[in-house]
């Protein structure tokens, strides 16, 4: 018995549906059941054609009623030729013969195979993060809070964002299993329960930075900056668990959507601000001692206060 090489039945998609190998000839291909290639195709006959040796591998048509193709050529081949690698089409179905002395392309190098991301993609990650980020989730809730606390209502507010979390990492997994033929849900929900994490806890830090040196317009900006970086980078790391190519690619579409983000947050904010009749202060007070820079005295506010109102009465009065 010696092997000649293998048929492959190719699906629409160009992927390999089956593949039958082919070791002795004639080799017959129908869609009766006594062929060596049983195809289930109505436009196939039973006894369609068949790979002979005549100084070389030859495809046959057994005369039959819709003919055998080259490729997706619309002209009848009787007789096909297969030296090398070559697609051919019997009815509706596409097909392809590959020779035993086929050279292969060298194995691909996994570019997944040592990469901390995939680490990522296991429940001892996933679970603390999913943990770190409920309580990050949950101090914030704390520290914002400006009645009394009551554990219901801040369990009931945490929850909400937990789901989120849990099904943004299944619709990313989702994805993953369409494209990249795996799962890797603990992967997605590790990146997701991190990106949450750092963005809980950038917010205060930006937030008393700001109030610390008294640049609290500045930090604002900033924080807006380092959101949307945040958002690339996680975005970034879900494109990377589904993706096997070069990972620079896809540093194109994490930036923009970065960008975007940044722009929806910006330039709606201006006009906000803008057009709002009332200023806009922080909930949550913080402690005085965390000023590191001295900021306006009580007088100095208050006498802007009043220039301010003094400003106000006399453009009333002059209109």
């Amino acid at each position: 018995m010696n092997f000649l090489g293998v048929v492959e039945i190719i699906d629409r998609g160009g992927a390999v549906h089956s593949r039958v190998r082919i070791d002795q000839l004639p080799f017959k291909l129908g869609r009766a059941l006594d062929n060596d290639l049983i195809i289930d195709d109505i436009y196939v006959c039973p006894h369609h054609a068949e790979i002979r040796d005549e100084d070389g591998l030859i495809l046959v048509d057994l005369q039959s009623v819709n003919g055998s193709f080259h490729g997706l050529k619309r002209k009848r081949d009787g007789r096909l030729a297969l030296p090398a690698s070559v697609d051919f089409r019997l009815g509706h179905s596409l097909m392809r013969f590959r020779p035993a002395i086929e050279l292969l392309a060298e194995t691909a190098i996994d570019p997944l195979a040592t990469s901390r991301l995939f680490a990522l993609d296991r429940m001892h990650w996933a679970l603390p993060a999913l943990v770190g980020c409920a309580l990050a989730l949950l101090i914030e809730r704390v520290l914002a809070s400006t009645q009394a606390l009551q554990f219901g209502s801040v369990a009931s507010s945490v929850l909400p964002a937990l789901l989120m979390v849990l099904v943004w990492a299944l619709a990313w997994s989702m994805v993953n299993r369409m494209v990249g033929h795996r799962f890797h849900y603990f992967g997605h929900l590790s990146i997701a329960s991190l990106g949450v994490l750092t963005a809980s806890t950038l917010e205060p830090i930006t937030a008393y930075l700001g109030f610390a040196f008294a640049l609290d317009a500045s930090m604002g900006t900033l924080g807006k900056l380092l959101g949307a970086a945040l958002l690339a980078a996680v975005i970034y790391g879900h494109l990377r668990l589904i993706s096997r190519g070069d990972g620079r690619r896809l540093l194109v579409p994490a930036a923009a959507v970065a960008l975007t983000f940044l722009a929806m947050s910006v330039l709606p904010g201006a006009g906000d601000r803008a057009l709002a009749s009332e200023p806009k202060f922080a909930s949550s007070l913080k402690l005085p001692a965390a000023a590191l820079r001295e900021g306006r005295s009580a007088d100095a506010f208050y006498a802007d206060a009043a220039r301010a109102l003094d400003e106000v009465d006399e453009e009333a009065t002059s209109e």
